[in-house]
């Protein structure tokens, strides 16, 4: 009955998928910064193959976004206290912490979509690494001169395109398939320190999650996701939002990101000065005066009165062609009755790892559908038997 899927390799998936970059471990946080902004991906490589495997065939890699740098940036206070120091650090302090769950590796292209789902879930890894040209490949490895990056969500819009396949599995609850978790939401509540959410950040980074902020009675009014964030380049900027707003001005703060309100602004600024954090005021300030500056010079002098606090920045291309910022309370969300095909439908659309469910009464939080577990259990009824 699934043959046809049962006969696809992971090089299917590939076609028209560019090729992805990779940075040497040594390579400043602050030159990877720059590459994302300069990229149109949201995020970058780096080779995280120990040393004595640098002379083999096989890629190791560890993905680095916009997310994993600010949580480094706000997860300890001296970084806060230093951000220009922290900024200098080379890349690898930030794979340090990811461990072997967060590393991306190799499989040839010829790889069955089969073998495929089962190394991403056998190593809890959200994505693989395949050469792009497996006939010009040669013994040493660069990412940037062929590889692309196949994710779970990948995976997911190619079986969804044969969905019919998956009857009657695709038509049943989430709650009966087991698939809603309840014990692995991260939450924030709306009034909570952001910096609270920085470690519920990383441990969702690492699950392919988010963290969702909830008002009283635990309601679902929005997240804070690693794919948003990786619109928000300016990394000085958005961790001295989190060093000093609540979880929801947090929201606030990333959904005007690119036309930042100058009250919140200006409380952030007394904030970090109530707290001593001088260098990372500076640092914000630098990071607008540079905004100011680039935007002043295609303005007229007439212009220049009205220049605000905080010039909208100017949003980037994804490598998909499409612009792919979106707010923070826009968030895909489900009932525990809701079917599998709609929670797929869900997760496609918003371009996440990640369906919350709510309670579809009171629209309280009650857990998360990963994924991983929609992959698992497409991957049992492919089973061969």
């Amino acid at each position: 009955m699934a043959a046809s899927i049962l006969s696809h390799v992971v090089s299917d998936l590939c076609i028209g998928k560019p090729a992805v970059r990779v940075l040497p471990p040594s390579t400043p946080i602050a030159a990877a910064l720059a590459t994302l902004r300069a990229g149109a991906d949201p995020f970058v490589f780096v080779d995280a193959a120990p040393p004595d495997a640098k002379k083999t065939a096989v890629l190791s890699v560890v993905k680095v976004s916009v997310a994993e740098i600010l949580c480094y940036v706000c997860g300890d206070g001296g970084n806060l206290s230093d951000p220009a120091a922290a900024l200098g650090r080379p890349v690898s302090v930030l794979t340090a912490v990811v461990g072997d769950h967060g590393v991306t590796r190799q499989v040839d292209p010829q790889t069955s979509l089969l073998d495929a789902i089962d190394a991403l879930l056998a190593n809890n890894s959200h994505s693989l690494v395949v050469p792009l040209h497996a006939r010009a490949r040669k013994k040493h490895h660069h990412v940037s001169a062929g590889y692309c990056v196949l994710t779970q969500q990948d995976i997911v819009r190619h079986l969804f395109g044969s969905i019919s396949l998956f009857s009657p599995v695709a038509a049943l609850s989430v709650s009966s398939l087991g698939l809603v978790r309840r014990d692995d939401v991260h939450a924030v509540h709306v009034d909570d320190d952001a910096l609270d959410a920085i470690p519920l950040l990383r441990r969702s980074i690492g699950q392919g999650t988010a963290v969702a902020v909830v008002a009283d009675d635990d309601a679902l009014v929005g997240e804070i996701c690693p794919g948003v964030l990786g619109s928000c380049d300016d990394v000085e900027s958005v961790s001295a939002a989190f060093a000093t707003l609540s979880a929801g001005d947090a929201m606030t703060y990333i959904d005007c990101y690119f036309s930042p309100p100058e009250f919140l602004l200006r409380s952030i600024r007394a904030e970090l000065t109530g707290k001593g954090l001088h260098a990372m005021c500076d640092l914000m300030d630098a990071a607008y005066t540079t905004d100011v500056g680039a935007l002043s010079s295609s303005s007229t002098s007439s212009d220049e009165e009205c220049l605000p606090l905080a010039p909208a920045r100017r949003a980037r291309k994804m490598s998909s062609g499409s612009f792919r910022w979106r707010s923070t309370e826009d968030v895909a969300a489900c009932h525990a009755e809701s079917s599998l095909v709609a929670v797929m439908a869900q997760a496609l659309a918003h371009r996440v790892g990640h369906v919350w469910v709510v309670d579809e009464l009171s629209g309280a939080l009650v857990g998360v559908v990963s994924c991983a577990d929609v992959l698992a259990v497409l991957r049992d009824h492919l089973r061969p038997e």
